[in-house]
Order: structure tokens, then sequence, then C-alpha cells
């Protein structure tokens, strides 16, 4: 007797057919609700990816040949999406070729099948199907919960956008991936400039505090005098100027998150009074007698090495190690220059939409300079840069002469080879274009949509650059990607 679909996936799963055939579409509706299973229907890939990013399904039934966006894109899209890329898809196709089939198992299908479609063939490939989706689902489930995988690649998905795809954005995701769910205090160290606010706001934004109040300080615009108010608040009549009482930023924070920016900056008294803040959770208002309660968590940034700072005598060494639990270092932009395209053209779009004007892109030797450039204020001055240029541009791309002046004059002091991969042949703009591309798809495994979506252009525009450059995968060409 066969066993019922249900008990092998989640009781009630849920499989959404993309189909434009109602004839076809209806059958395979009625045949799998006769099975104790609840079934949607999609007409067309734009409905169907709607639907995929609204609700939950355990399984797509996907027929490639659809109006508008074809069942390929669909595929492509499902298999590039964090959070669907573990949905089995079960693609359905008239042709019956070899080629489209290895085409889809390529893509990410789980299984290809010809039509008109055998009914006990495909209840055995669904059952097969729900009993992997089941598998996955408990999988996550023993882990870290659903909720916490799907905010962990919420927060991937995010980091890829506001810093870029490169590996060393990677590897602090890696790390954030075990930190993020939890209170832990994290330090966050590097120059000035290269996105720690950015990380901060993450790390509170997929954390369980993520409801609570993000709360910013930055300890270097307040005196020695005010620091310790602004942070614990004070009591009226506390010191002279004190004409009210004062809710200091941990009680504001309160079920949430405190960012104390440029935390080397503050005095050795207001050092010890964060030292209890963290061993205690607790602290009193200046002036005050009333013991509060710190249920806050704590993100602490600056651009300096506190641990020389410790060895020089400059900062508590009991302060830094309550600060330095989980500590990530934040790379400079120098050393992660394949994020450079991508940043570039997302500032550029964001800009563009501010000032309204249709400027699509850079010019090839404006790309180049961004490129080449040490940028000692990092991911702020490229930003400010790209602003520059789109308030400048009158056209439909920014070319070098809309840079900043700095950027035209020419090539800046370079870091050295340590710092920034050099680029062979630099004075060469195709070759340095060549070089970009073939580095940017190696990277990515030759997945042309990350690819794109890592330069900042267009699918269609990336297959000409490989086609004029004559690049190919390692398995097709001896090419050398170095």
């Amino acid at each position: 007797m066969t066993e019922p679909l249900q008990t092998l996936g989640k009781p009630g799963g849920q499989i959404l057919i993309v189909e434009d055939e109602p004839d076809s579409a209806l059958f395979f509706r009625a045949l799998l609700e006769s099975e104790g299973l609840t079934a949607e229907v999609c007409a067309d890939g734009e409905t169907a990816l709607d639907r995929l990013a609204s609700a939950d399904f355990d399984l797509v039934l996907l027929d490639l040949i659809l109006p508008g966006l074809s069942g390929w894109e669909v595929l492509s899209q499902i298999k590039d999406d964090g959070r669907l890329r573990y949905v089995p898809v079960v693609v359905l196709s008239a042709l019956n070729d070899k080629p489209s089939a290895l085409k889809a198992l390529d893509l990410g299908a789980e299984d290809f099948l010809t039509k008109p479609v055998d009914v006990e063939n495909l209840l055995s490939r669904v059952r097969v199907m729900l009993r992997i989706r089941a598998l996955y689902e408990n999988l996550i489930n023993e882990r870290v919960g659903r909720q916490q995988a799907q905010r962990t690649l919420e927060m991937r998905r995010h980091l890829a956008k506001v810093m870029g795809g490169s590996p060393k954005v990677q590897e602090m995701a890696d790390l954030l991936d075990n930190v993020v769910a939890t209170d832990t205090t994290v330090l966050l160290e590097g120059e000035s400039g290269t996105g720690k606010s950015l990380l901060a706001e993450a790390i509170h934004r997929y954390s369980k505090r993520a409801s609570g109040p993000f709360v910013v300080v930055n300890c270097s615009a307040y005196p020695e005098t005010l620091l310790s108010s602004e942070l614990f608040g004070h009591e009226k009549g506390a010191f002279t100027g004190a004409i009210r009482r004062k809710v200091g930023r941990f009680e504001l924070a309160r079920g949430g998150t405190i960012f104390l920016d440029e935390v080397a900056e503050i005095s050795p008294l207001t050092q010890l009074a964060l030292l209890r803040v963290i061993q205690d959770r607790e602290f009193e208002r200046v002036g005050g007698e009333q013991t509060l309660a710190a249920d806050v968590r704590i993100v602490a940034a600056t651009n300096k090495v506190l641990k020389e700072m410790v060895e020089r005598g400059l900062f508590r060494e009991d302060l830094y190690y309550r600060l330095n639990v989980v500590r990530l270092e934040v790379p400079p932009l120098r050393v992660r220059s394949e994020d450079i395209p991508f940043l570039a053209n997302f500032f550029l779009r964001n800009q563009a939409e501010k000032l309204g004007k249709p400027i699509l892109g850079f010019e090839r030797d404006c790309l180049a300079r961004l490129m080449a450039y040490s940028w000692p204020g990092n991911v702020r001055e490229l930003r400010n840069a790209v602003e520059h240029g789109a308030l400048m541009c009158r056209g439909e791309v920014v070319g070098l002469e809309h840079l900043p002046p700095a950027l035209q004059a020419g090539e800046p002091d370079s870091p050295g080879p340590a710092e920034r991969p050099s680029l062979a042949g630099a004075g060469r703009l195709l070759d340095q274009e060549r070089l970009i591309i073939a580095k940017t798809l190696a990277k990515v495994g030759w997945n042309k949509y990350q690819a794109a979506k890592l330069l900042g252009i267009a699918r269609s525009t990336l297959y000409g650059k490989i086609e004029k450059f004559d690049l190919h995968p390692p398995d097709e060409s001896a090419a050398d990607l170095n």
C-alpha cells in the first residue's frame, strides 16, 4: 500500500504549481489534493515569485514555457535566493531532450519530468521531494530554529547589499551567523569610514532585540563632564544646569541595543562606570540613588587598536576584555577592491533617484579609476565621490571628468602589494576590465546572475563582456583568470 504523501512531508504540505495551461494546472492540483496536500496554481512566473516571497511552500512544480518570465528565469531566481534555494523544484517540460534536462539540473532543479506526465511517476517524485524537504526542515529546527535561520539568511543579503559580496565581507557574515542571535557584546575595530555603524545596525536588526530601540552614542562628541550624563542620565540638581531629570541612553535602549561608537575616546572615570554596567548590568543616574537594570546589548566600535591602547595604559584592561567578547575587524576598502563596482553602482542608483536624473552607470575609464584608487576614507569617501559624480553628470553615464579633483588628478599613493591586489596592466583599461570580470566570475563559480549583481551591470551586458573578452569557465578553457 502506498504511503500517504502528507505523512512524508510536514502535515498539510504546500505545493506551488506554476503552469499556464488551465487543463494541466487543474489536473495537477486535483491529483495532489486527492493525496491530502494543499496545492496552489500560478499561471505566470512573476506571480509565482511573488507568492514564493510571501508564503512558505514545500515543493514547486514548474513548467518551462510560461508567458512573460520564462520557467528558466523563475528557476534561476529561486535557486539564487537564500530563503528559497532549499525549496525543491520539479521541472515539467514538453521537450524530451537531454540538454534541457541537464540545463535544469545545472540551474539547481531537483528533478525533470517530461509531459505528458505519468501519474504514478509524478507522485513518486513528489514523495521523494517532500521527504527531502522534511529532512531539511528538521535539520534547521534542530540546529538554530527556523526563525533564526531565516534571520541569518536575511542578514547575509543585507550585508551583501550595503557592503558588497567579497570574501572579506562573507568572512564577517560567517562570524556574525554565530553571534547575531545572542546578547554577546561585540567589538568592531577598523579604519574610519569602513562601515562599522552599518554592521552594528545589522547586528541589532537581525537579533532577538530587533523590535527594541537601536540607540547610537558617539563617545567622542561629548566632553568628559557630560558623557556620563548622556550615557546614564541625571537627576534634577545633580550639577549646575541640571534643571530637570534626564533619561540616559542606556535607559532609552532598554530591550534593544546600544552602539558605543568611538569607545576608545571615553575618559578613565567613565570607563570605570561602563565596566560596572557590563559586569553587573545595572547603573544609577548621575546624582541619583535608584539602581536601574541595564537590559541592553552592547556593540562598541573604534578606529583605534584597543589592545595597543591597553598596553600603553590609555584604556582599562578589564574593560577591554569585557568589550572584546567577540571582536570583528572591519577591513578597509583597499583590500576588498572587488566590492568597489557593486558599491559604486549602489550609491549611484540611490543618488540618481534622489536627484531625479536618468543616470545609468559609469564610463569605463571612470570605473577603472575608482578601482585603482586607494580610498583612504574607505566606503564613506567612495560614497561621497559617487554623489559628487552624480551631481556633476548631465548625461546618462558618469565620466572621469565628473569625479572629485583628487580622483581626476591621477594615481594616488598606492598601498603596498600586501594591502591591495595589483591589477596587471593598470594603464591598459581593457585588460583591467577583463581581469575584474574574470576574477568576479571565478569567485562566484561562474554564476552569471551573481556576477552581474556584484559588478553592478545587467546580465545581458555581462554576456557581451564574456564574449568580447573570450572568457570561459575553467573546465571549458585554459584561459588565465588570475
